[in-house]
């Protein structure tokens, strides 16, 4: 049989808020478990720092310039190809559990089942409310509704618990097929309202945020950071503390949660056959230079993310690795496992690329709306702010020194700035190339960003003609660099209107 896929989402989760990734004032011993069985990614960027987008990259592994949910509340555009209905044409039982966050909001997007918990944008089509309102027939709302910060019912009642709860029975019912489950908790994303009794016995006490006088050099960020009223300096360092103490607990209620679904594997003798995918959809400022939450912002507190890979059988266990990853990659990994090789969007699968480093990828793409487009590198990253005139560059480990137009960076920044570029071409959905303009130059740029584009990118116009080919070598140029267009066989665009699966011979007698 199949190996299980189980991927475990947070919602805002930050890397420095866990113990696996060096942080010394929290434990998360499950979470840390699963880098033990798998492997720990240094280097995982988001593909989107808002919810419903970097979401919607997830499921099916495209961009928001292609998949169409620039922002929250906003719907797919239609044509789309889904995650779910891929794993299930493999023969996989598929549920999702949690925050999907997606519009229309009880369209799961081709999962069999789905338990959804979507704060209040169901209203009574909510499963979480339809659990909870028989509890308490009068309640009114389901996302904030304690004021006070502690979850005032039974710990069994809280939705993070709940999630965990619905997906073990699923994953239990299904035991006997391959299962792909989409766990996604809604924490630690506001509100902070952990139960009482919580089972949390390590306490907690985060670090301060970061330079919160630290401004930003380009206007975009710059106005976020203007424009925010929940900053340390507007609440007061005590009330933050409080917060940062809350929104820590938060991610140890899930660490438990983590631990019981990992139990429950075990109990029913499946941990060793499921592959586990640990990651979140982005990061949060939290205060860091007096901004919160996340949005149009180019620093690591909220493009950074956890990516942990778990029992998978081409990878080795307890390493840290520095490839390049991201969440978009999650789609491109689980079809991998389930045997799968057609890909989806851009997604690549983890595994593959890390025993392939000639498919690795050598910079991460991140937009947020049309507001910022960012490339990150191992140790740069650089953000372009489009409309504006703005763009800014720094180094990751260095964010607050702007190194845009010092002399040393000149090379850099124009290889940068020209990513970006081919990036927004691939990002509306696909790459449309004439046959021969993908000269020598092109096929090494695309080899680094569309790793398989030979085989699935549109094309038009193959050269072929022998004289063309003559003239090429006379010129001392490369007079087969098409040559990959013979292994197609796919339809691909001739002038006038003629395909080769319609009986062309063109290419073939001249070639």
């Amino acid at each position: 049989m199949k190996k299980n896929v189980v991927v475990i989402l947070c919602d805002q989760l930050r890397t420095d808020y866990l113990s696996c990734y060096g942080s010394d004032f929290i434990n998360t011993p499950n979470i840390d478990k699963l880098a033990e069985d798998g492997v720990l990614f240094e280097h995982a960027t988001t593909v989107s720092p808002v919810c419903a987008p970097g979401r919607a990259c997830m499921m099916t592994g495209r961009y928001l310039s292609d998949h169409g949910v620039w922002t929250n509340e906003v719907p797919f555009r239609e044509g789309l190809e889904y995650l779910p209905s891929r794993m299930g044409e493999n023969g996989y039982a598929t549920g999702a559990f949690g925050k999907l966050h997606h519009m229309p909001g009880k369209d799961s997007k081709g999962f069999d089942v789905a338990f959804q918990m979507e704060e209040n944008r169901l209203g009574q089509d909510d499963d979480f409310y339809q659990f909870i309102v028989q509890r308490y027939p009068d309640i009114k709302n389901l996302y904030n509704h304690n004021k006070e910060g502690k979850f005032s019912g039974d710990i069994t009642e809280h939705y993070d618990v709940w999630i965990a709860e619905t997906a073990m029975n699923f994953i239990e019912n299904e035991k006997d097929k391959p299962v792909f489950a989409w766990i996604s908790f809604q924490g630690p994303h506001p509100p902070y309202d952990i139960p009482k009794d919580n089972g949390i016995t390590y306490p907690v006490t985060p670090p301060d945020p970061a330079n919160p006088k630290f401004l930003p050099k380009c206007d975009v960020p710059l106005y976020r950071r203007g424009s925010n009223l929940n900053t340390p300096e507007i609440t007061g360092i005590e009330a933050y503390r409080k917060k940062l103490v809350a929104y820590a607990e938060r991610i140890q209620l899930i660490d438990i949660q983590v631990g019981r679904i990992v139990s429950k594997l075990k109990e029913l003798g499946i941990y060793d056959d499921t592959v586990i995918l640990f990651s979140t959809d982005h990061g949060c400022m939290l205060g860091d230079y007096s901004m919160f939450g996340k949005g149009a912002i180019p620093y690591k507190a909220q493009l950074e993310i956890p990516m942990i890979v778990t029992n998978h059988y081409d990878l080795p266990k307890g390493v840290k690795s520095d490839m390049l990853v991201s969440n978009l990659d999650i789609a491109g990994t689980a079809l991998k496992v389930a045997g799968d090789d057609k890909p989806l969007g851009f997604s690549r699968s983890i595994p593959e690329m890390y025993n392939n480093p000639k498919i690795q990828r050598n910079v991460i793409f991140t937009e947020f709306c049309d507001s910022m487009k960012l490339v990150s590198t191992k140790e740069y990253r650089l953000a372009y702010y489009p409309f504006s005139g703005q763009h800014e560059l720094f180094k990751i480990d260095n964010e607050r020194e702007d190194l845009t137009y010092k002399p040393e960076f000149q090379e850099l920044r124009i290889k940068l700035l020209c990513d970006i570029i081919d990036f927004v071409v691939m990002a509306k959905g696909e790459v449309y190339l004439e046959g021969h303009d993908t000269v020598p130059s092109v096929h090494n740029g695309l080899d680094e960003k569309y790793y398989n584009y030979k085989e699935v990118a549109p094309l038009a116009t193959p050269l072929g003609s022998e004289k063309i080919r003559e003239n090429l070598r006379k010129n001392g140029l490369d007079a087969d660099y098409t040559a990959f267009m013979q292994e197609r066989e796919d339809e691909f665009v001739c002038h006038y209107g003629k395909y080769w699966s319609e009986g062309e011979t063109f290419f073939k007698k001249n070639y």
